[in-house]
């Protein structure tokens, strides 16, 4: 496995990209844009998309020590604060447009999960009070309002913090507890550490199936799973996701029965989703395991490689090698635009990116083969 592929990807690729043709004069960054990095000329940002940029442009600043990237961090913070929070109920807004307008005004457990996420990155690395405050203030606003009678969060809220969905699913709780990991890696913010281990324990205990230790996507407002007539499924690379996080957690001294969990998850993601053929993970699967799609998403590659990489490399499982590398392989055959750099959005579309692929997923599967990188050369 060539790891130092995954260093110059990163950071002779893909984040030089993105600094260059994301980052606006008043800090909003823009993700919309085709195969040669021109804007689609859709002129907002998501919460999610804004959180999951500053996250990139703070790993690019730890590893390349460019100001660019750090001047990129500060502006995104002072753009986020500064019009995404709702100064009259609290909590973040989910779309705003370049010039600060708010384009929707409606609130969810995934966005403010990521605000956590990119402002707990951002205060570590530029040391300003402001971002750290706000990611515990929305700690606060979470356990006040999204958190039901369960112990899980609801899926979304009105402005004033009406709950407007009847379904739940498991993917917010799974980026709380990433989130609240990011918190807890604070000086000073060690609850973020004890409130990450009651979002798992919930998952965990709850929502994960006694019988075959799976965890299904979608349930109802009283957390019961959804069949598949109702849109019931199993997603694959949250499954790998998932695996990654609980290991994480572990070294953060969380419990160290995650880590049989994780191995579950990696198990039963491999067991339905890889395609030992052409390499990569299928996504989703049907409630009962079957395969239920051909399609094999970009962020999925993502997640199942970074994975791989931390149970074959890190933990030297050894039987795990071969489908890192076939997942690799197709990745790079795949998803990579050799002309013009980045990854295509799917296989169906040559455009880099959208409020959901600001390529996060990739800048973290490529961390972790650094990471790898530097624990082997050690």
């Amino acid at each position: 496995m060539d790891l130092k592929w995954f260093q110059q990807h990163l950071l002779e690729d893909i984040l030089p990209h993105w600094l260059q043709h994301a980052v606006t004069e008043t800090g909003c960054f823009l993700p919309h844009f085709d195969r040669q990095w021109n804007p689609l000329g859709r002129d907002y940002a998501t919460l999610v998309s804004q959180s999951r940029l500053l996250y990139n442009f703070c790993i690019g600043y730890e590893l390349t020590q460019n100001d660019k990237y750090l001047q990129a961090v500060e502006k995104g913070i002072r753009f986020l604060l500064g019009n995404f929070w709702d100064n009259q109920y609290g909590g973040w807004f989910s779309t705003c447009r370049r010039d600060g307008q708010v384009l929707d005004s409606q609130k969810d457990t995934y966005g403010h999960a990521f605000a956590i996420f990119g402002l707990s990155h951002a205060a570590r690395i530029t040391g300003n009070p402001a971002p750290q405050h706000a990611a515990s203030e929305t700690v606060a606003i979470l356990k006040e309002h999204f958190q039901d009678d369960h112990g899980g969060f609801k899926l979304s809220l009105t402005r004033d913090f009406q709950e407007d969905g009847k379904t739940k699913s498991q993917n917010p709780l799974m980026h709380l507890f990433e989130a609240l990991m990011a918190l807890g890696d604070m000086s000073g913010e060690q609850e973020g550490y004890r409130e990450a281990k009651q979002v798992a324990d919930f998952v965990l205990t709850k929502l994960v199936r006694a019988s075959d230790r799976r965890l299904p996507e979608l349930y109802d407002v009283d957390w019961r799973e959804l069949p598949a007539a109702d849109g019931g499924r199993i997603d694959l690379g949250h499954a790998f996701e998932w695996a990654y996080l609980l290991s994480l957690a572990v070294d953060r001294e969380l419990p160290r029965h995650y880590l049989t969990s994780a191995e579950r998850f990696i198990e039963y993601g491999l067991q339905l989703g890889y395609d030992a053929e052409a390499g990569g993970i299928f996504s989703p699967a049907s409630p009962d395991g079957r395969a239920i799609s051909s399609e094999k998403g970009w962020w999925q590659q993502c997640e199942a490689t970074r994975a791989l990489l931390r149970f074959a490399v890190r933990g030297g499982k050894e039987d795990l090698r071969r489908p890192l590398r076939k997942t690799v392989d197709f990745i790079k055959q795949s998803f990579t635009d050799q002309k013009h750099g980045g990854w295509y959005t799917s296989l169906t579309s040559q455009n880099k990116g959208n409020e959901w692929k600001v390529d996060y997923h990739v800048v973290g599967m490529c961390l972790e083969a650094i990471q790898c990188l530097e624990l082997r050369d050690a």
